[in-house]
């Protein structure tokens, strides 16, 4: 099995009026939506280091293609098949339910 994170619009940046404790860095400092590629690897870059994500990251393109095609929520999860098709899809990602969808597709192939 293989695990990825794709980096996508910034859900809480200060400047889309979705404003919660994600809206600023860990000094205190206002995250706005990045306004050029490196600005948006720039911010996924600090967001690996301040969680400690041990997984690869995709940083998805200014114009979205990844977030477009997959859905544009902040948090939602798939499990893809080896056949390329999607198993499972989560509008929220929540581990156990994920693992036990995990275990069924495993258990059926």
């Amino acid at each position: 099995m293989h695990f990825i994170i794709i980096y996508t619009r910034e859900a809480h940046a200060v400047d889309t009026g979705r404003t919660v404790s994600y809206s600023l860095d860990e000094e205190g400092n206002p995250i706005y939506e990045p306004q050029t590629y490196e600005e948006r690897l720039e911010l996924a870059i600090m967001t690996i280091n301040a969680e400690g994500v041990t997984v690869p990251v995709l940083v998805d393109k200014m114009d979205n293609p990844l977030w477009c095609t997959y859905g544009p929520a902040p948090n939602i999860a798939y499990l893809i098949g080896t056949d390329g098709k999607i198993a499972t899809k989560q509008g929220w990602y929540n581990p156990e339910e994920m693992e036990t969808a995990i275990l069924a597709y495993l258990g059926n192939n």
